[in-house]
């Protein structure tokens, strides 16, 4: 076996690792979702992705320290993290926006921090409502809220992607007219493409985007509410406010087209 499948094997075991807390297992997962969370370099530049990281991802651990344990955090495909905390328990989810039609399927314990849910164009196109688009192609992330949003509003032309690094490209080759994400991550993924965005149109802010640590049912209540209790402690220390501070400040380093590798997230580069 090569080193490098036998080093990749030893950081999936890694990652499996589940923290035992008053005698619950809890396992904790997300997907590439910068900058709430993400790896540098990530899985489609790098055969072993760099270290978690992101305001999202470091604030989990700054919690995880208040209870006084250690946690791996796993990042895999945001559909396979979302069908594994809706399969599951003792399952935790990061990054995930609280949505009408999610609100039945976690638990939802603390909000991280509020985005923008915000309709993007190209220059010339008018966002300035989702009316406006309706008839457009619009990229949105696959299995987000803001996909479950325009299909229950009767869009036909939707691009899915894997990534938003894919509809940033797609919006900057102009093969999509409208962008629906939250703020953050659309400024973060034109900036990871190497594009300008202060060439984005931003329109419409459809709705708050609450990015979440929740939990999967079946995980203990006691145990979500400590969570709970861990995000208000780092909010009172102001490790919280600091852990945003530095990511609006964060220089986000281009990555060319060509230095990406094959992904699954390549099968829907059409889309």
């Amino acid at each position: 076996m090569k080193l490098s499948s036998l080093l990749a094997a030893a950081f999936s075991a890694l990652g499996a690792a589940t923290p035992m807390v008053h005698g619950t297992e809890l396992r904790f997962v997300t997907a590439e979702l910068p900058p709430y969370t993400f790896r540098v370099p990530p899985a489609t530049v790098a055969e072993i992705p760099g270290p978690g990281q992101g305001l999202v991802h470091e604030a989990v651990l700054e919690m995880a320290k208040r209870l006084n344990i250690s946690i791996a955090i796993e990042y895999m495909d945001w559909d396979a993290a979302q069908k594994l905390a809706m399969s599951q328990p003792n399952v935790g989810i990061l990054s995930i926006t609280r949505t009408p039609e999610r609100e039945e399927h976690y638990q939802w314990c603390c909000r991280i921090v509020t985005d923008d849910l915000i309709l993007v164009g190209g220059q010339g196109v008018d966002v300035s409502s989702l009316e406006k688009v309706k008839d457009r192609p619009i990229g949105v992330l696959f299995h987000s809220g803001a996909e479950a949003l325009v299909r229950s509003l009767g869009f036909s032309r939707i691009h899915t992607s894997p990534e938003e690094w894919l509809n940033a490209t797609k919006m900057e080759d102009r093969r999509i007219d409208a962008w629906l994400a939250p703020r953050l991550m659309v400024i973060h993924a034109y900036k990871e493409i190497g594009a300008n965005a202060s060439t984005l149109n931003f329109g419409q802010i459809v709705r708050p985007s609450e990015i979440y640590l929740a939990f999967s049912k079946g995980t203990p209540e006691a145990e979500v509410a400590r969570w709970g209790g861990a995000l208000k402690a780092i909010q009172d220390d102001g490790t919280l406010d600091g852990i945003l501070a530095r990511y609006s400040r964060l220089k986000v380093e281009p990555i060319a087209d060509e230095q990406r590798r094959f992904t699954r997230g390549s099968i829907l580069w059409n889309n």
